[in-house]
């Protein structure tokens, strides 16, 4: 029988990563871990708790804009030094932290470190052709695949109703790239929503400026916000993937409140359990899923966007509810699968011939 491949994953706790974790044909030596969230990059700590020996591969997925540049490029000449293959998915082009802070630094480092790269779509794998030119091995476009397996959302939908006036905003870290008062105001104030509700999901936020007793006024606004009687809050420091998928399955639509991207496990998420999906023209979001909804903001047309926004909620409104994707998404991962451990073996034997 042909042992699994191990790989130590950043992340690996993730619904997107932790799927890939059947030890099979891929065992991850870091379950339930987001070690670069958890600021776990220190060389000495990373060799001791998993040395060189108990893993084939280090895979980098997204958390690596919580560690310094500097120690970032450390910890990739740390896995060259080893001899051990690097592969980095592209989730994101940009800093997902703070806004036009060393954006494209770090995926300029993965980029020239990576011994191979996957990019989920064929549109990001053309940004990253154009942007940062050939790279030493192909590119594989490989889909993200479903957040949430069939079995659980079959689960879990016995227990919800879909309601056509409930829609969600997952919002998780409160971060300065996304534009969620100005969409929650927004959403509040269009006519044809008043009857409906917007639940909110988010980790715990902090009044005050990081570092200073001052009172932070973005986040008062939000928290104010989050007082209306047409909002519903959930807010947790771990926020369980059960939750977010009951959460979807009782919700008529979901908003990606970013007004730029890449891809997202919430589009996934939303196959996965039957919500229409409202998101901007920026991204590769609609190959991901062709019934997504879109509105424009790539023109720049600022003093527009309030008003093409509520178009979109509203046409959504008026749409049917969708249904979960069902067992077809488990066959669909099949083939992910097949497809990533075909991408190690080839990086395993090359570093082997080293």
């Amino acid at each position: 029988m042909t042992k699994p491949i191990h790989i130590l994953s950043f992340p690996a706790r993730h619904p997107y990563m932790s799927k890939f974790d059947d030890g099979v044909n891929i065992k991850f030596v870091n379950p339930d871990t987001d070690l670069l969230n958890q600021q776990f990059y220190d060389l000495v700590s990373l060799n001791n708790q998993y040395p060189p020996s108990s893993y084939d591969v280090a895979h980098i997925h997204f958390s690596f804009d919580k560690v310094p540049l500097d120690g970032f490029k450390k910890l990739l000449e740390y896995f060259k030094s080893v001899n051990k293959p690097i592969v980095w998915t592209t989730h994101s082009l940009e800093c997902l932290r703070i806004r036009n802070y060393g954006n494209g630094e770090y995926q300029k480092l993965l980029f020239n470190y990576a011994d191979k790269l996957i990019s989920p779509t064929k549109g990001c794998k053309k940004y990253l052709l154009e942007k940062y030119g050939e790279h030493r091995e192909k590119i594989e476009v490989i889909p993200l695949g479903y957040m949430a397996s069939p079995s659980d959302v079959e689960r879990i939908q016995k227990k919800v109703f879909k309601d056509k006036t409930l829609f969600t905003m997952l919002i998780g870290d409160f971060r300065e790239n996304k534009e969620v008062i100005q969409s929650v105001i927004n959403f509040l104030q269009c006519s044809t929503l008043k009857r409906c509700k917007l639940q909110l999901i988010y980790k715990p936020i902090n009044l005050y400026e990081e570092g200073f007793n001052n009172l932070n006024e973005t986040m008062i606004t939000f928290f104010k916000l989050t007082q209306h009687p047409r909002i519903s809050n959930i807010s947790l420091p771990f926020i369980p993937n059960d939750l977010l998928v009951e959460a979807f399955l009782k919700s008529h639509a979901v908003i990606l409140s970013c007004k730029w991207g890449t891809h997202s496990g919430q589009v996934e998420l939303a196959k996965d359990c039957g919500c229409h999906v409202i998101v901007t023209d920026v991204g590769y979001y609609k190959e991901q899923w062709d019934k997504i909804n879109i509105w424009n903001i790539s023109d720049n047309k600022y003093e527009e966007f309030p008003s093409r926004y509520t178009n979109c909620l509203t046409e959504v409104f008026g749409k049917e509810p969708l249904t979960p994707a069902g067992y077809s998404r488990q066959e669909e991962l099949k083939e992910i699968i097949r497809q990533h451990v075909k991408v190690y073996t080839e990086l395993i034997s090359k570093s082997e011939r080293k």
